[in-house]
């Protein structure tokens, strides 16, 4: 593990935090992704068993949803009301990338730009790992070319004659981003105990609001939440961190990133 100061320390009398951040951090920042590529290229190789019967029981899990999909739609359509309608509303925003995505930029420079070092390492991680995970579910959907369920051509993957950008049901892109984020921010805020049930309560709501609203199968939003905590474990363990430590130069504290 590599350990760059970047110098940022409470300098004795001043009661300000001058913040002399070199410019590494951005260069090894955007290095990082590529170097996500690689990992993920590379972690099945590594492997052991439990990990084996960990992806076998998510293929087993995906493919009994799938196989399911139209008798939990028929359960969910004769299961509706006003209030959940309400409720579906509100639960599909937390998966809206239009509002998270630039939200994890601005958090990353808010706490880069006001040295608070926690803030702007969850936005980076953040902002890295949805962008991971966008273009991954933007990918299987060209691939798998599975019409939604509103259409009403069946849950069927490949169907339909060549290839077309509305044909875009698997994964689900809300599941994917709440998903995505939730993992981030339980692990960022993990010493606050309300924090994880709270955020994967909003993830898990996300995902069933795309049910409940008819804009995706079951199997869909299951493949997406995958997607999308893989997407966050692979930004935890291959970028590049920002942390406070005790400064050892002076009375303060020291920005540091490491990877």
């Amino acid at each position: 593990m590599v350990v760059v100061i970047l110098c940022a320390c409470f300098m004795a009398g001043s009661g300000q935090l001058n913040a002399l951040v070199k410019p590494g951090f951005a260069v090894e920042y955007l290095l990082s992704y590529p170097r996500s590529a690689t990992v993920a290229v590379k972690e099945p190789f590594h492997w052991k068993t439990a990990d084996w019967f960990k992806a076998g029981g998510v293929v087993l899990i995906a493919g009994g949803l799938y196989l399911a999909d139209e008798e939990i739609r028929d359960f969910i359509h004769n299961n509706q009301s006003e209030e959940l309608h309400a409720a579906a509303d509100v639960a599909r925003q937390f998966g809206e990338i239009s509002y998270l995505l630039p939200a994890s930029g601005l958090t990353a420079l808010a706490g880069y730009a006001f040295h608070d070092p926690k803030t702007a390492d969850t936005g980076f991680l953040a902002l890295k790992a949805l962008l991971i995970a966008g273009a991954t579910t933007r990918s299987l959907q060209l691939l798998t070319q599975r019409q939604r369920p509103f259409q009403e051509q069946g849950h069927e993957f490949w169907n339909g004659r060549g290839i077309k950008w509305d044909r875009d049901s698997f994964p689900s892109g809300h599941s994917t981003v709440a998903w995505t984020v939730a993992p981030i921010l339980a692990y960022q805020y993990s010493h606050h105990a309300w924090v994880a049930p709270v955020v994967y309560s909003l993830a898990t709501l996300t995902s069933l609001s795309r049910i409940y609203e008819d804009k995706h199968w079951s199997s869909d939003v299951f493949a997406g939440a995958v997607v999308g905590m893989l997407a966050a474990r692979l930004t935890l363990i291959s970028t590049p961190r920002l942390s406070v430590v005790p400064c050892v130069v002076q009375p303060g504290i020291s920005l540091i990133y490491t990877f």
